[in-house]
């Protein structure tokens, strides 16, 4: 893994609003734009493969902890009240669909343990189970990038636009049994109370309508505001009076129990079907983190996680809230225990987890995240996200990657559904 200069496309705004892509240039640091194409990240084929056997494990792991967790019903350490752990526990067992996901991974850029075809240098940071964004840019915006900038000759891990129409016409003919053109809602919230549209989640959303229309979905975009609960009829309704059967929501969970309309998901279950899923509640809190060191201590892919501080005194670790978004409230500790880096948020009062602090590649003056897609149960492609400091937080920029040319012109990876 390297990181090498790249020339930008002198209209590559232009190109990018083509592909739906509109906020490129939301401010990152130093007041650069968001989207970053004046470098690139270049990755052999033997690391994208490592990438892909680590999150095909990491999802694999996350579902046996799922099944740990409904079984014992430690709903209680993920902070889900009471009244809502039937709700996940009958999600679970009833097997509700899943979209897609995003993990977060740490990979220290020297190969350790890929040339014996492992992956013992890449290490889950967390799962963004139920509202990961950076979508549209991961598989619209940087493939257009390679196909008219990158490399002659180079690929990319990059399967997920085919996979998303793929898995969306899986779940409308297989898991729900629905003709072509039936309705599917799409919402996202529209602002933060300022009027002000959040763009980011609204391009996100309209792209993920795009790709269950081509599923053979019926796409109606609404926004979380104007979703309302009939009491005369018991049913979820939209601003116009039609009923919300399917709905995806760009929303999350912890949020949406903690509401006044909350109190009536369970008991219209069968009503409406929610993606993704509530049983994501246990996936997108960093709960999980603790869950999966204790059930597979030592495993290649995970980082020591621990509800206290205390098993990882006298070495680098991280502090983060467990419901916590863009790497807000999440203060890094050196051997000593002293502060080396901390974000300001509005997270924490739902506690914290503590991680072994990560090793990431050594690229001069960069942090870089590499995001790993899941859509269904397979791995779907990468995107790189860098700072200067070590929390990767709002003010990340985005930069796309590519796959070094084999010399031989041997192919991409073999996600089902890639591109290449």
């Amino acid at each position: 893994m390297r990181r090498v200069s790249s020339t930008p496309r002198p209209e590559w705004r232009s190109r990018l609003d083509e592909v739906g892509f509109t906020f490129y240039d939301l401010e990152s640091e130093g007041g650069r734009p968001y989207w970053n194409e004046s470098a690139a990240y270049v990755f052999t084929m033997a690391e994208i493969e490592a990438l892909e056997a680590a999150t095909k494990e990491l999802f694999d792991r996350c579902m046996d902890a799922v099944e740990v967790i409904v079984r014992a019903g430690r709903f209680a350490e993920f902070g889900i009240p009471e009244r809502f752990h039937e709700l996940v526990r009958a999600s679970w067992d009833d097997d509700d669909p899943t979209v897609y996901g995003r993990f977060d991974l740490a990979y220290d850029g020297l190969g350790g343990g890929l040339s014996a075809g492992g992956s013992g240098g890449i290490k889950l940071l967390e799962f963004n189970a139920d509202t990961p964004t950076s979508l549209v840019e991961t598989a619209a915006a940087q493939w257009q990038w390679l196909e008219e900038a990158g490399p002659s000759g180079a690929d990319q891990f990059n399967g997920l636009h085919e996979l998303l129409i793929e898995q969306w016409e899986h779940i409308r003919s297989a898991r729900w049994g629905l003709a072509p053109g039936a309705r599917l809602h799409l919402a996202s919230l529209h602002d933060t109370g300022d009027g002000e549209l959040i763009v980011e989640d609204f391009d996100t959303v309209a792209y993920m309508a795009e790709t269950a229309k081509a599923a053979g979905f019926d796409p109606k975009l609404i926004f979380m505001e104007d979703l309302r609960w009939s009491v005369d009829r018991q049913l979820f309704l939209d601003a116009d009076d039609e009923v919300v059967s399917r709905i995806f929501k760009l929303y999350p969970w912890e949020w949406m129990i903690a509401e006044q309309f909350g109190g009536f998901l369970p008991s219209s279950r069968a009503s409406t079907q929610w993606v993704e899923p509530a049983w994501k509640l246990l996936l997108s809190n960093k709960q999980l983190l603790v869950v999966l060191w204790e059930l597979f201590p030592g495993h290649p892919n995970l980082l020591p996680a621990f509800a206290s501080v205390e098993p990882l005194r006298g070495r680098p670790h991280v502090a983060k809230p467990r419901l916590g978004r863009e790497g807000a409230n999440v203060t890094v500790f050196d051997g000593s225990g002293h502060e080396v880096a901390a974000q300001p948020g509005e997270y924490g009062e739902e506690g914290f987890v503590y991680q072994e602090r990560a090793v990431f590649a050594p690229i001069p003056g960069k942090t870089a995240v590499i995001g790993s897609w899941v859509v269904g149960e397979t791995p779907a492609g990468i995107d790189l996200r860098e700072t200067s400091g070590p929390i990767t937080g709002d003010l990340a920029e985005f930069v796309p990657h590519y796959i070094e040319p084999s010399p031989s012109g041997a192919g991409s990876p073999t996600i089902e559904g890639g591109r290449g």
